[in-house]
């Protein structure tokens, strides 16, 4: 007997293998018995499930579905600006218009004069009655400007002009004394905001908020003065704005979280129940408070817990100022191993992108509300560093209910799950501080309750930042240097720009080769549309991660 098999063949090619069979057969004289076997349609593959028995429990995070902490909210759109009058020039403008998707606000230092460069040179003294003599029709121009690009802006009301104090002492940021005479100040004060108001309209110019002073507890780089002499110069200032703008977001100056700060908590104290120095009552009034905060990557740490912690507690003391907004104005990695700063204020490899994650995770734990961003993009291009990949990451998260998790991590490891509508995200870190650390680990998040319980496949999407993965700068430093571009051995290392690593000619290297650059940090899409499944009441991923390294997954239900 002969067996005919016929495998993975479309229905029309069988069929048509058939009749032609049969019709030699019926024209044969000698018949042999022929027999068909068609196969069954082969079944999808079905995954499976990891078993919770095979995992070291160290390495399991628990991702309760039901359980919601909180959103996932957008604290990265608001990026500093030293010098607003940028907004003058169309070319800055246009080069802007490419960070519109994640920036909405622009926080504007220094707009009141006092500084090295005479820009915002206003206040011109004041005559021989007293009366302050000021010339705002650049103000006006330059905030014009600003405001038709769409960015929100937020002023800082700093710094006190030179001309308002007999004593002129340079120090790094310009004048940092306060004012000889408070009425002059109070009258420029109220002229600068009633001058915003005429142009933009008190309703507009309400939303807005004004901070007073640039971290005031670093003394005298940005306060030459005393503890007391600020908390004078706030209530003063406060009462002043209050004045103009009656309903106006007002806070302090960012403080400096570093071994020298004069001052750390004290401020709030004075804000909550001290005397005010302007109107004898007690407490002033704060409508958000910040501090700075800089890595240092020579230090091998993650330092924001121990800097913003204080604040945190002493804020969550006063029921008054427990829910107003706790903001990082000033932030970034400030020195490379070699303990080298340079301009970049960030690391642009998958270090960055890794750190970055870990301080979304403190984010939830401290209840920050605004992280301000000084720029996710390489020096001279729109090229995104590591860490801009890790916000895209960001914003498909966002908005969505945090999740609780529950692990015994150690080090600077872990996951953020959130819930979309039935989509899950589960963002996975881990971080070394060291550059050097090969350190992989493997993490087993396991999601159960809630909307695992009424599902038993799902589909997998990931995405992935780590040194082969959405990184530029490694290939570019390889460029450079093989395109013999002087290499400045002191410069610091990866940080966004080039120039403080290399000496001229690095732009032309990373022009050439652009289309390679824009390739190589693109974010990643590293699985695609994979099937898991659900074991017994729960479902548990395999996540391996690189030392630096950063993973979005996406849970979709089949």
């Amino acid at each position: 007997m002969k067996t005919i098999k016929y495998l993975k063949l479309p229905i029309v090619l069988v069929a048509l293998a058939l009749s032609a069979i049969l019709f030699t057969c019926s024209n044969a004289e000698d018949v042999e018995e022929v027999i068909l076997e068609i196969p069954e349609p082969e079944e999808p593959e079905v995954p499976v499930a990891i078993n919770e028995q095979d995992i070291d429990a160290s390495k399991i995070a628990t991702i309760n579905t039901g359980s919601v902490t909180g959103q996932f909210h957008n604290f990265w759109s608001t990026r500093p600006m030293i010098n607003q009058n940028r907004f003058n020039s169309s070319s800055f403008t246009n080069s802007i218009e490419p960070i519109k998707d994640y920036v909405e606000s622009y926080n504007l230092v220094r707009t009141m004069g006092g500084r090295t460069d005479n820009l915002n040179m206003f206040y011109q003294g004041v005559d021989a009655s007293g009366t302050i003599i000021a010339d705002f029709s650049e103000l006006v121009t330059t905030m014009r400007n600003f405001v038709n690009t769409g960015f929100k802006p937020r002023i800082v009301l700093s710094k006190v002009p030179w001309e308002m104090v007999e004593e002129k002492i340079i120090n790094a940021f310009g004048n940092t004394s306060p004012p000889d005479n408070y009425d002059h100040w109070r009258q420029y004060v109220n002229a600068f905001l009633t001058t915003l108001v005429n142009e933009f309209g008190m309703q507009e110019v309400s939303t807005w908020r004004f901070r007073i002073s640039t971290e005031p507890n670093f003394s005298p780089n940005h306060w030459n003065g005393t503890m007391q002499d600020y908390f004078r110069h706030y209530d003063i200032t406060v009462d002043e704005v209050l004045k103009v703008i009656p309903d106006a977001i007002v806070g302090p100056g960012n403080m400096l979280t570093e071994g020298v700060a004069t001052f750390t908590t004290e401020l709030i104290d004075h804000c909550a129940n001290g005397v005010n120095f302007a109107t004898g009552a007690t407490g002033t009034k704060m409508d958000f408070f910040s501090i700075s905060y800089y890595e240092k990557i020579d230090q091998n740490t993650v330092a924001l817990p121990e800097k913003i912690a204080p604040y945190r507690n002493k804020l969550n003391s006063y029921p008054q100022f427990s829910n107003i907004p706790l903001d990082i104005q000033e932030f970034g990695i400030l020195r490379d191993e070699n303990r080298r700063r340079g301009l970049s204020l960030t690391d642009a490899t998958e270090l960055g992108a890794s750190w970055y994650a870990t301080v979304a995770d403190m984010v939830h734990d401290f209840t920050i509300n605004e992280i301000y961003d000084w720029g996710q993009e390489i020096e001279s291009s729109n090229l995104p560093q590591g860490r801009k990949n890790v916000m895209r990451m960001f914003q498909m998260m966002e908005d969505g209910n945090r999740l609780e998790a529950i692990d015994n991590f150690s080090g600077y490891a872990g996951v953020i799950p959130v819930v979309k509508g039935d989509v899950i995200y589960a963002l996975v870190y881990n971080h070394n501080p060291s550059r050097t650390s090969t350190a992989n680990r493997t993490i087993y998040p396991k999601f159960q309750g809630g909307l695992i319980s009424s599902g038993s496949t799902w589909k997998m999407n990931e995405w992935t930042v780590d040194k082969n993965h959405g990184i530029m700068m490694h290939e570019l430093y390889e460029d450079l240097r093989a395109a013999g571009v002087s290499e400045i051995s002191d410069g610091r290392i990866y940080g966004n720009r080039p120039s403080d690593r290399f000496a001229d000619g690095w732009r032309d290297v990373l022009t050439a080769n652009l289309s390679k650059y824009e390739d190589l940090a693109k974010l990643p899409k590293t699985v695609t549309d994979s099937l898991v499944a659900k074991g017994n009441e729960s479902l548990i991923l395999k996540v391996d991660l690189e030392p630096h390294s950063v993973k979005l997954i996406e849970l979709i239900p089949e």
